[in-house]
């Protein structure tokens, strides 16, 4: 008899922008690989009815849950309800654990951990800390607990010597904003993988900005990831070339990578970013859990390069929650 996996994912709002809807296609790849690998599908999508959810699963009674939940009710720090739920009815569930995953869909809380684990991270502040701030550097205010870069573009990258934008933040919440060193340099994203030695490092992407305008800032924005028709959608390409002269800078964002996965405590699969200060300094900007799994995605990309399927990938990720 064929063993039961159930894809539990977010339910869509009304009108879903496409970081929300692309779960769908999520759902889609994953159900074909499973199948695949012979196991028997079930569907729920989870919204903050928490105790029809608990209620449905617990009837469905599976051997595992495959988790794609990105949001509940379109709100980032819903997230890890999720993983509550199916920690609360002890079932096995795909990617991090509960933890790790209150800790890392907060962005400010994530920098709190790396700092704890010894990780480098860009200096981080409240929105009542701007006088710390330095009038000669370059800041980003970034949203605490959403995915996608959503709320995140230039406009967002100001000078701590810019007295009117700063004066403006008292505008925004501080539970939901927060401001972080802007870090001029190259940008890596970097997949990691459970393998049965420890956490594989996939092929290291990293992101470039091509024919962008001097004074513009580079960066992974919402219109860089899911704006086709922007500028910088179209001027941003992802590469796994990297010269022999970054031989030394490849090593030091594999150790790191590794020490997050081992330190923070994830599983599965992540995706990780980083800033590259001009000296060569790597800094983590972003952790993230369980990210995208459409075949556009970085994760995939990395996954590609590796020469791993669809179904491999799928088979490693659940292989992972299945271990005590």
């Amino acid at each position: 008899m064929k063993k039961t996996v159930l894809i539990l994912y977010n339910k869509l709002s009304k009108k879903p922008k496409d970081d929300e809807a692309d779960v769908i296609e999520q759902v889609n790849l994953v159900t074909g690989a499973l199948r695949t690998l012979n196991y028997r599908t079930e569907f729920l999508e989870i919204d903050l009815n928490l105790k029809a959810a608990i209620s449905r699963i617990s009837k469905i009674n599976p051997y595992i849950v495959f988790n794609l939940v990105e949001t509940i009710g379109n709100k980032g720090e819903f997230t890890f309800l999720a993983n509550s739920v199916l920690n609360y009815l002890q079932i096995p569930y795909t990617g991090s654990p509960l933890i790790p995953m209150i800790h890392c869909s907060n962005k400010y809380l994530a920098k709190r951990e790396l700092e704890r684990i010894g990780v480098l991270t860009p200096k981080g502040y409240t929105l009542d800390q701007v006088n710390l701030l330095d009038p000669g550097k370059k800041y980003l205010v970034k949203p605490i607990w959403e995915e996608g870069s959503l709320d995140l573009d230039e406009d967002c990258v100001f000078r701590g010597s810019d007295k009117k934008f700063i004066d403006n933040l008292n505008r925004k919440s501080r539970q939901h904003f927060f401001i972080e060193e802007f870090i001029d340099g190259r940008e890596f994203n970097i997949s990691i993988l459970y393998g049965q030695e420890g956490p594989e490092v996939l092929p290291l992407a990293e992101m470039t900005f091509i024919g962008y305008p001097e004074d513009k800032p580079r960066m992974m924005g919402y219109k860089a990831k899911w704006n086709e028709h922007s500028f910088e959608y179209s001027h941003t390409r992802r590469t796994f070339k990297l010269s022999a002269a970054d031989r030394e800078l490849k090593n030091r964002l594999t150790t790191i990578c590794k020490k997050c996965w081992t330190e923070l405590g994830l599983k599965g699969y992540v995706r990780i970013d980083f800033r590259v200060t001009p000296e060569g300094n790597p800094l983590v900007i972003d952790i993230n859990l369980n990210p995208c799994l459409s075949e556009s995605g970085g994760f995939m990309a990395a996954s590609k390069k590796k020469g791993l399927t669809f179904t491999e990938v799928i088979d490693r990720v659940l292989a992972d929650a299945l271990r005590p």
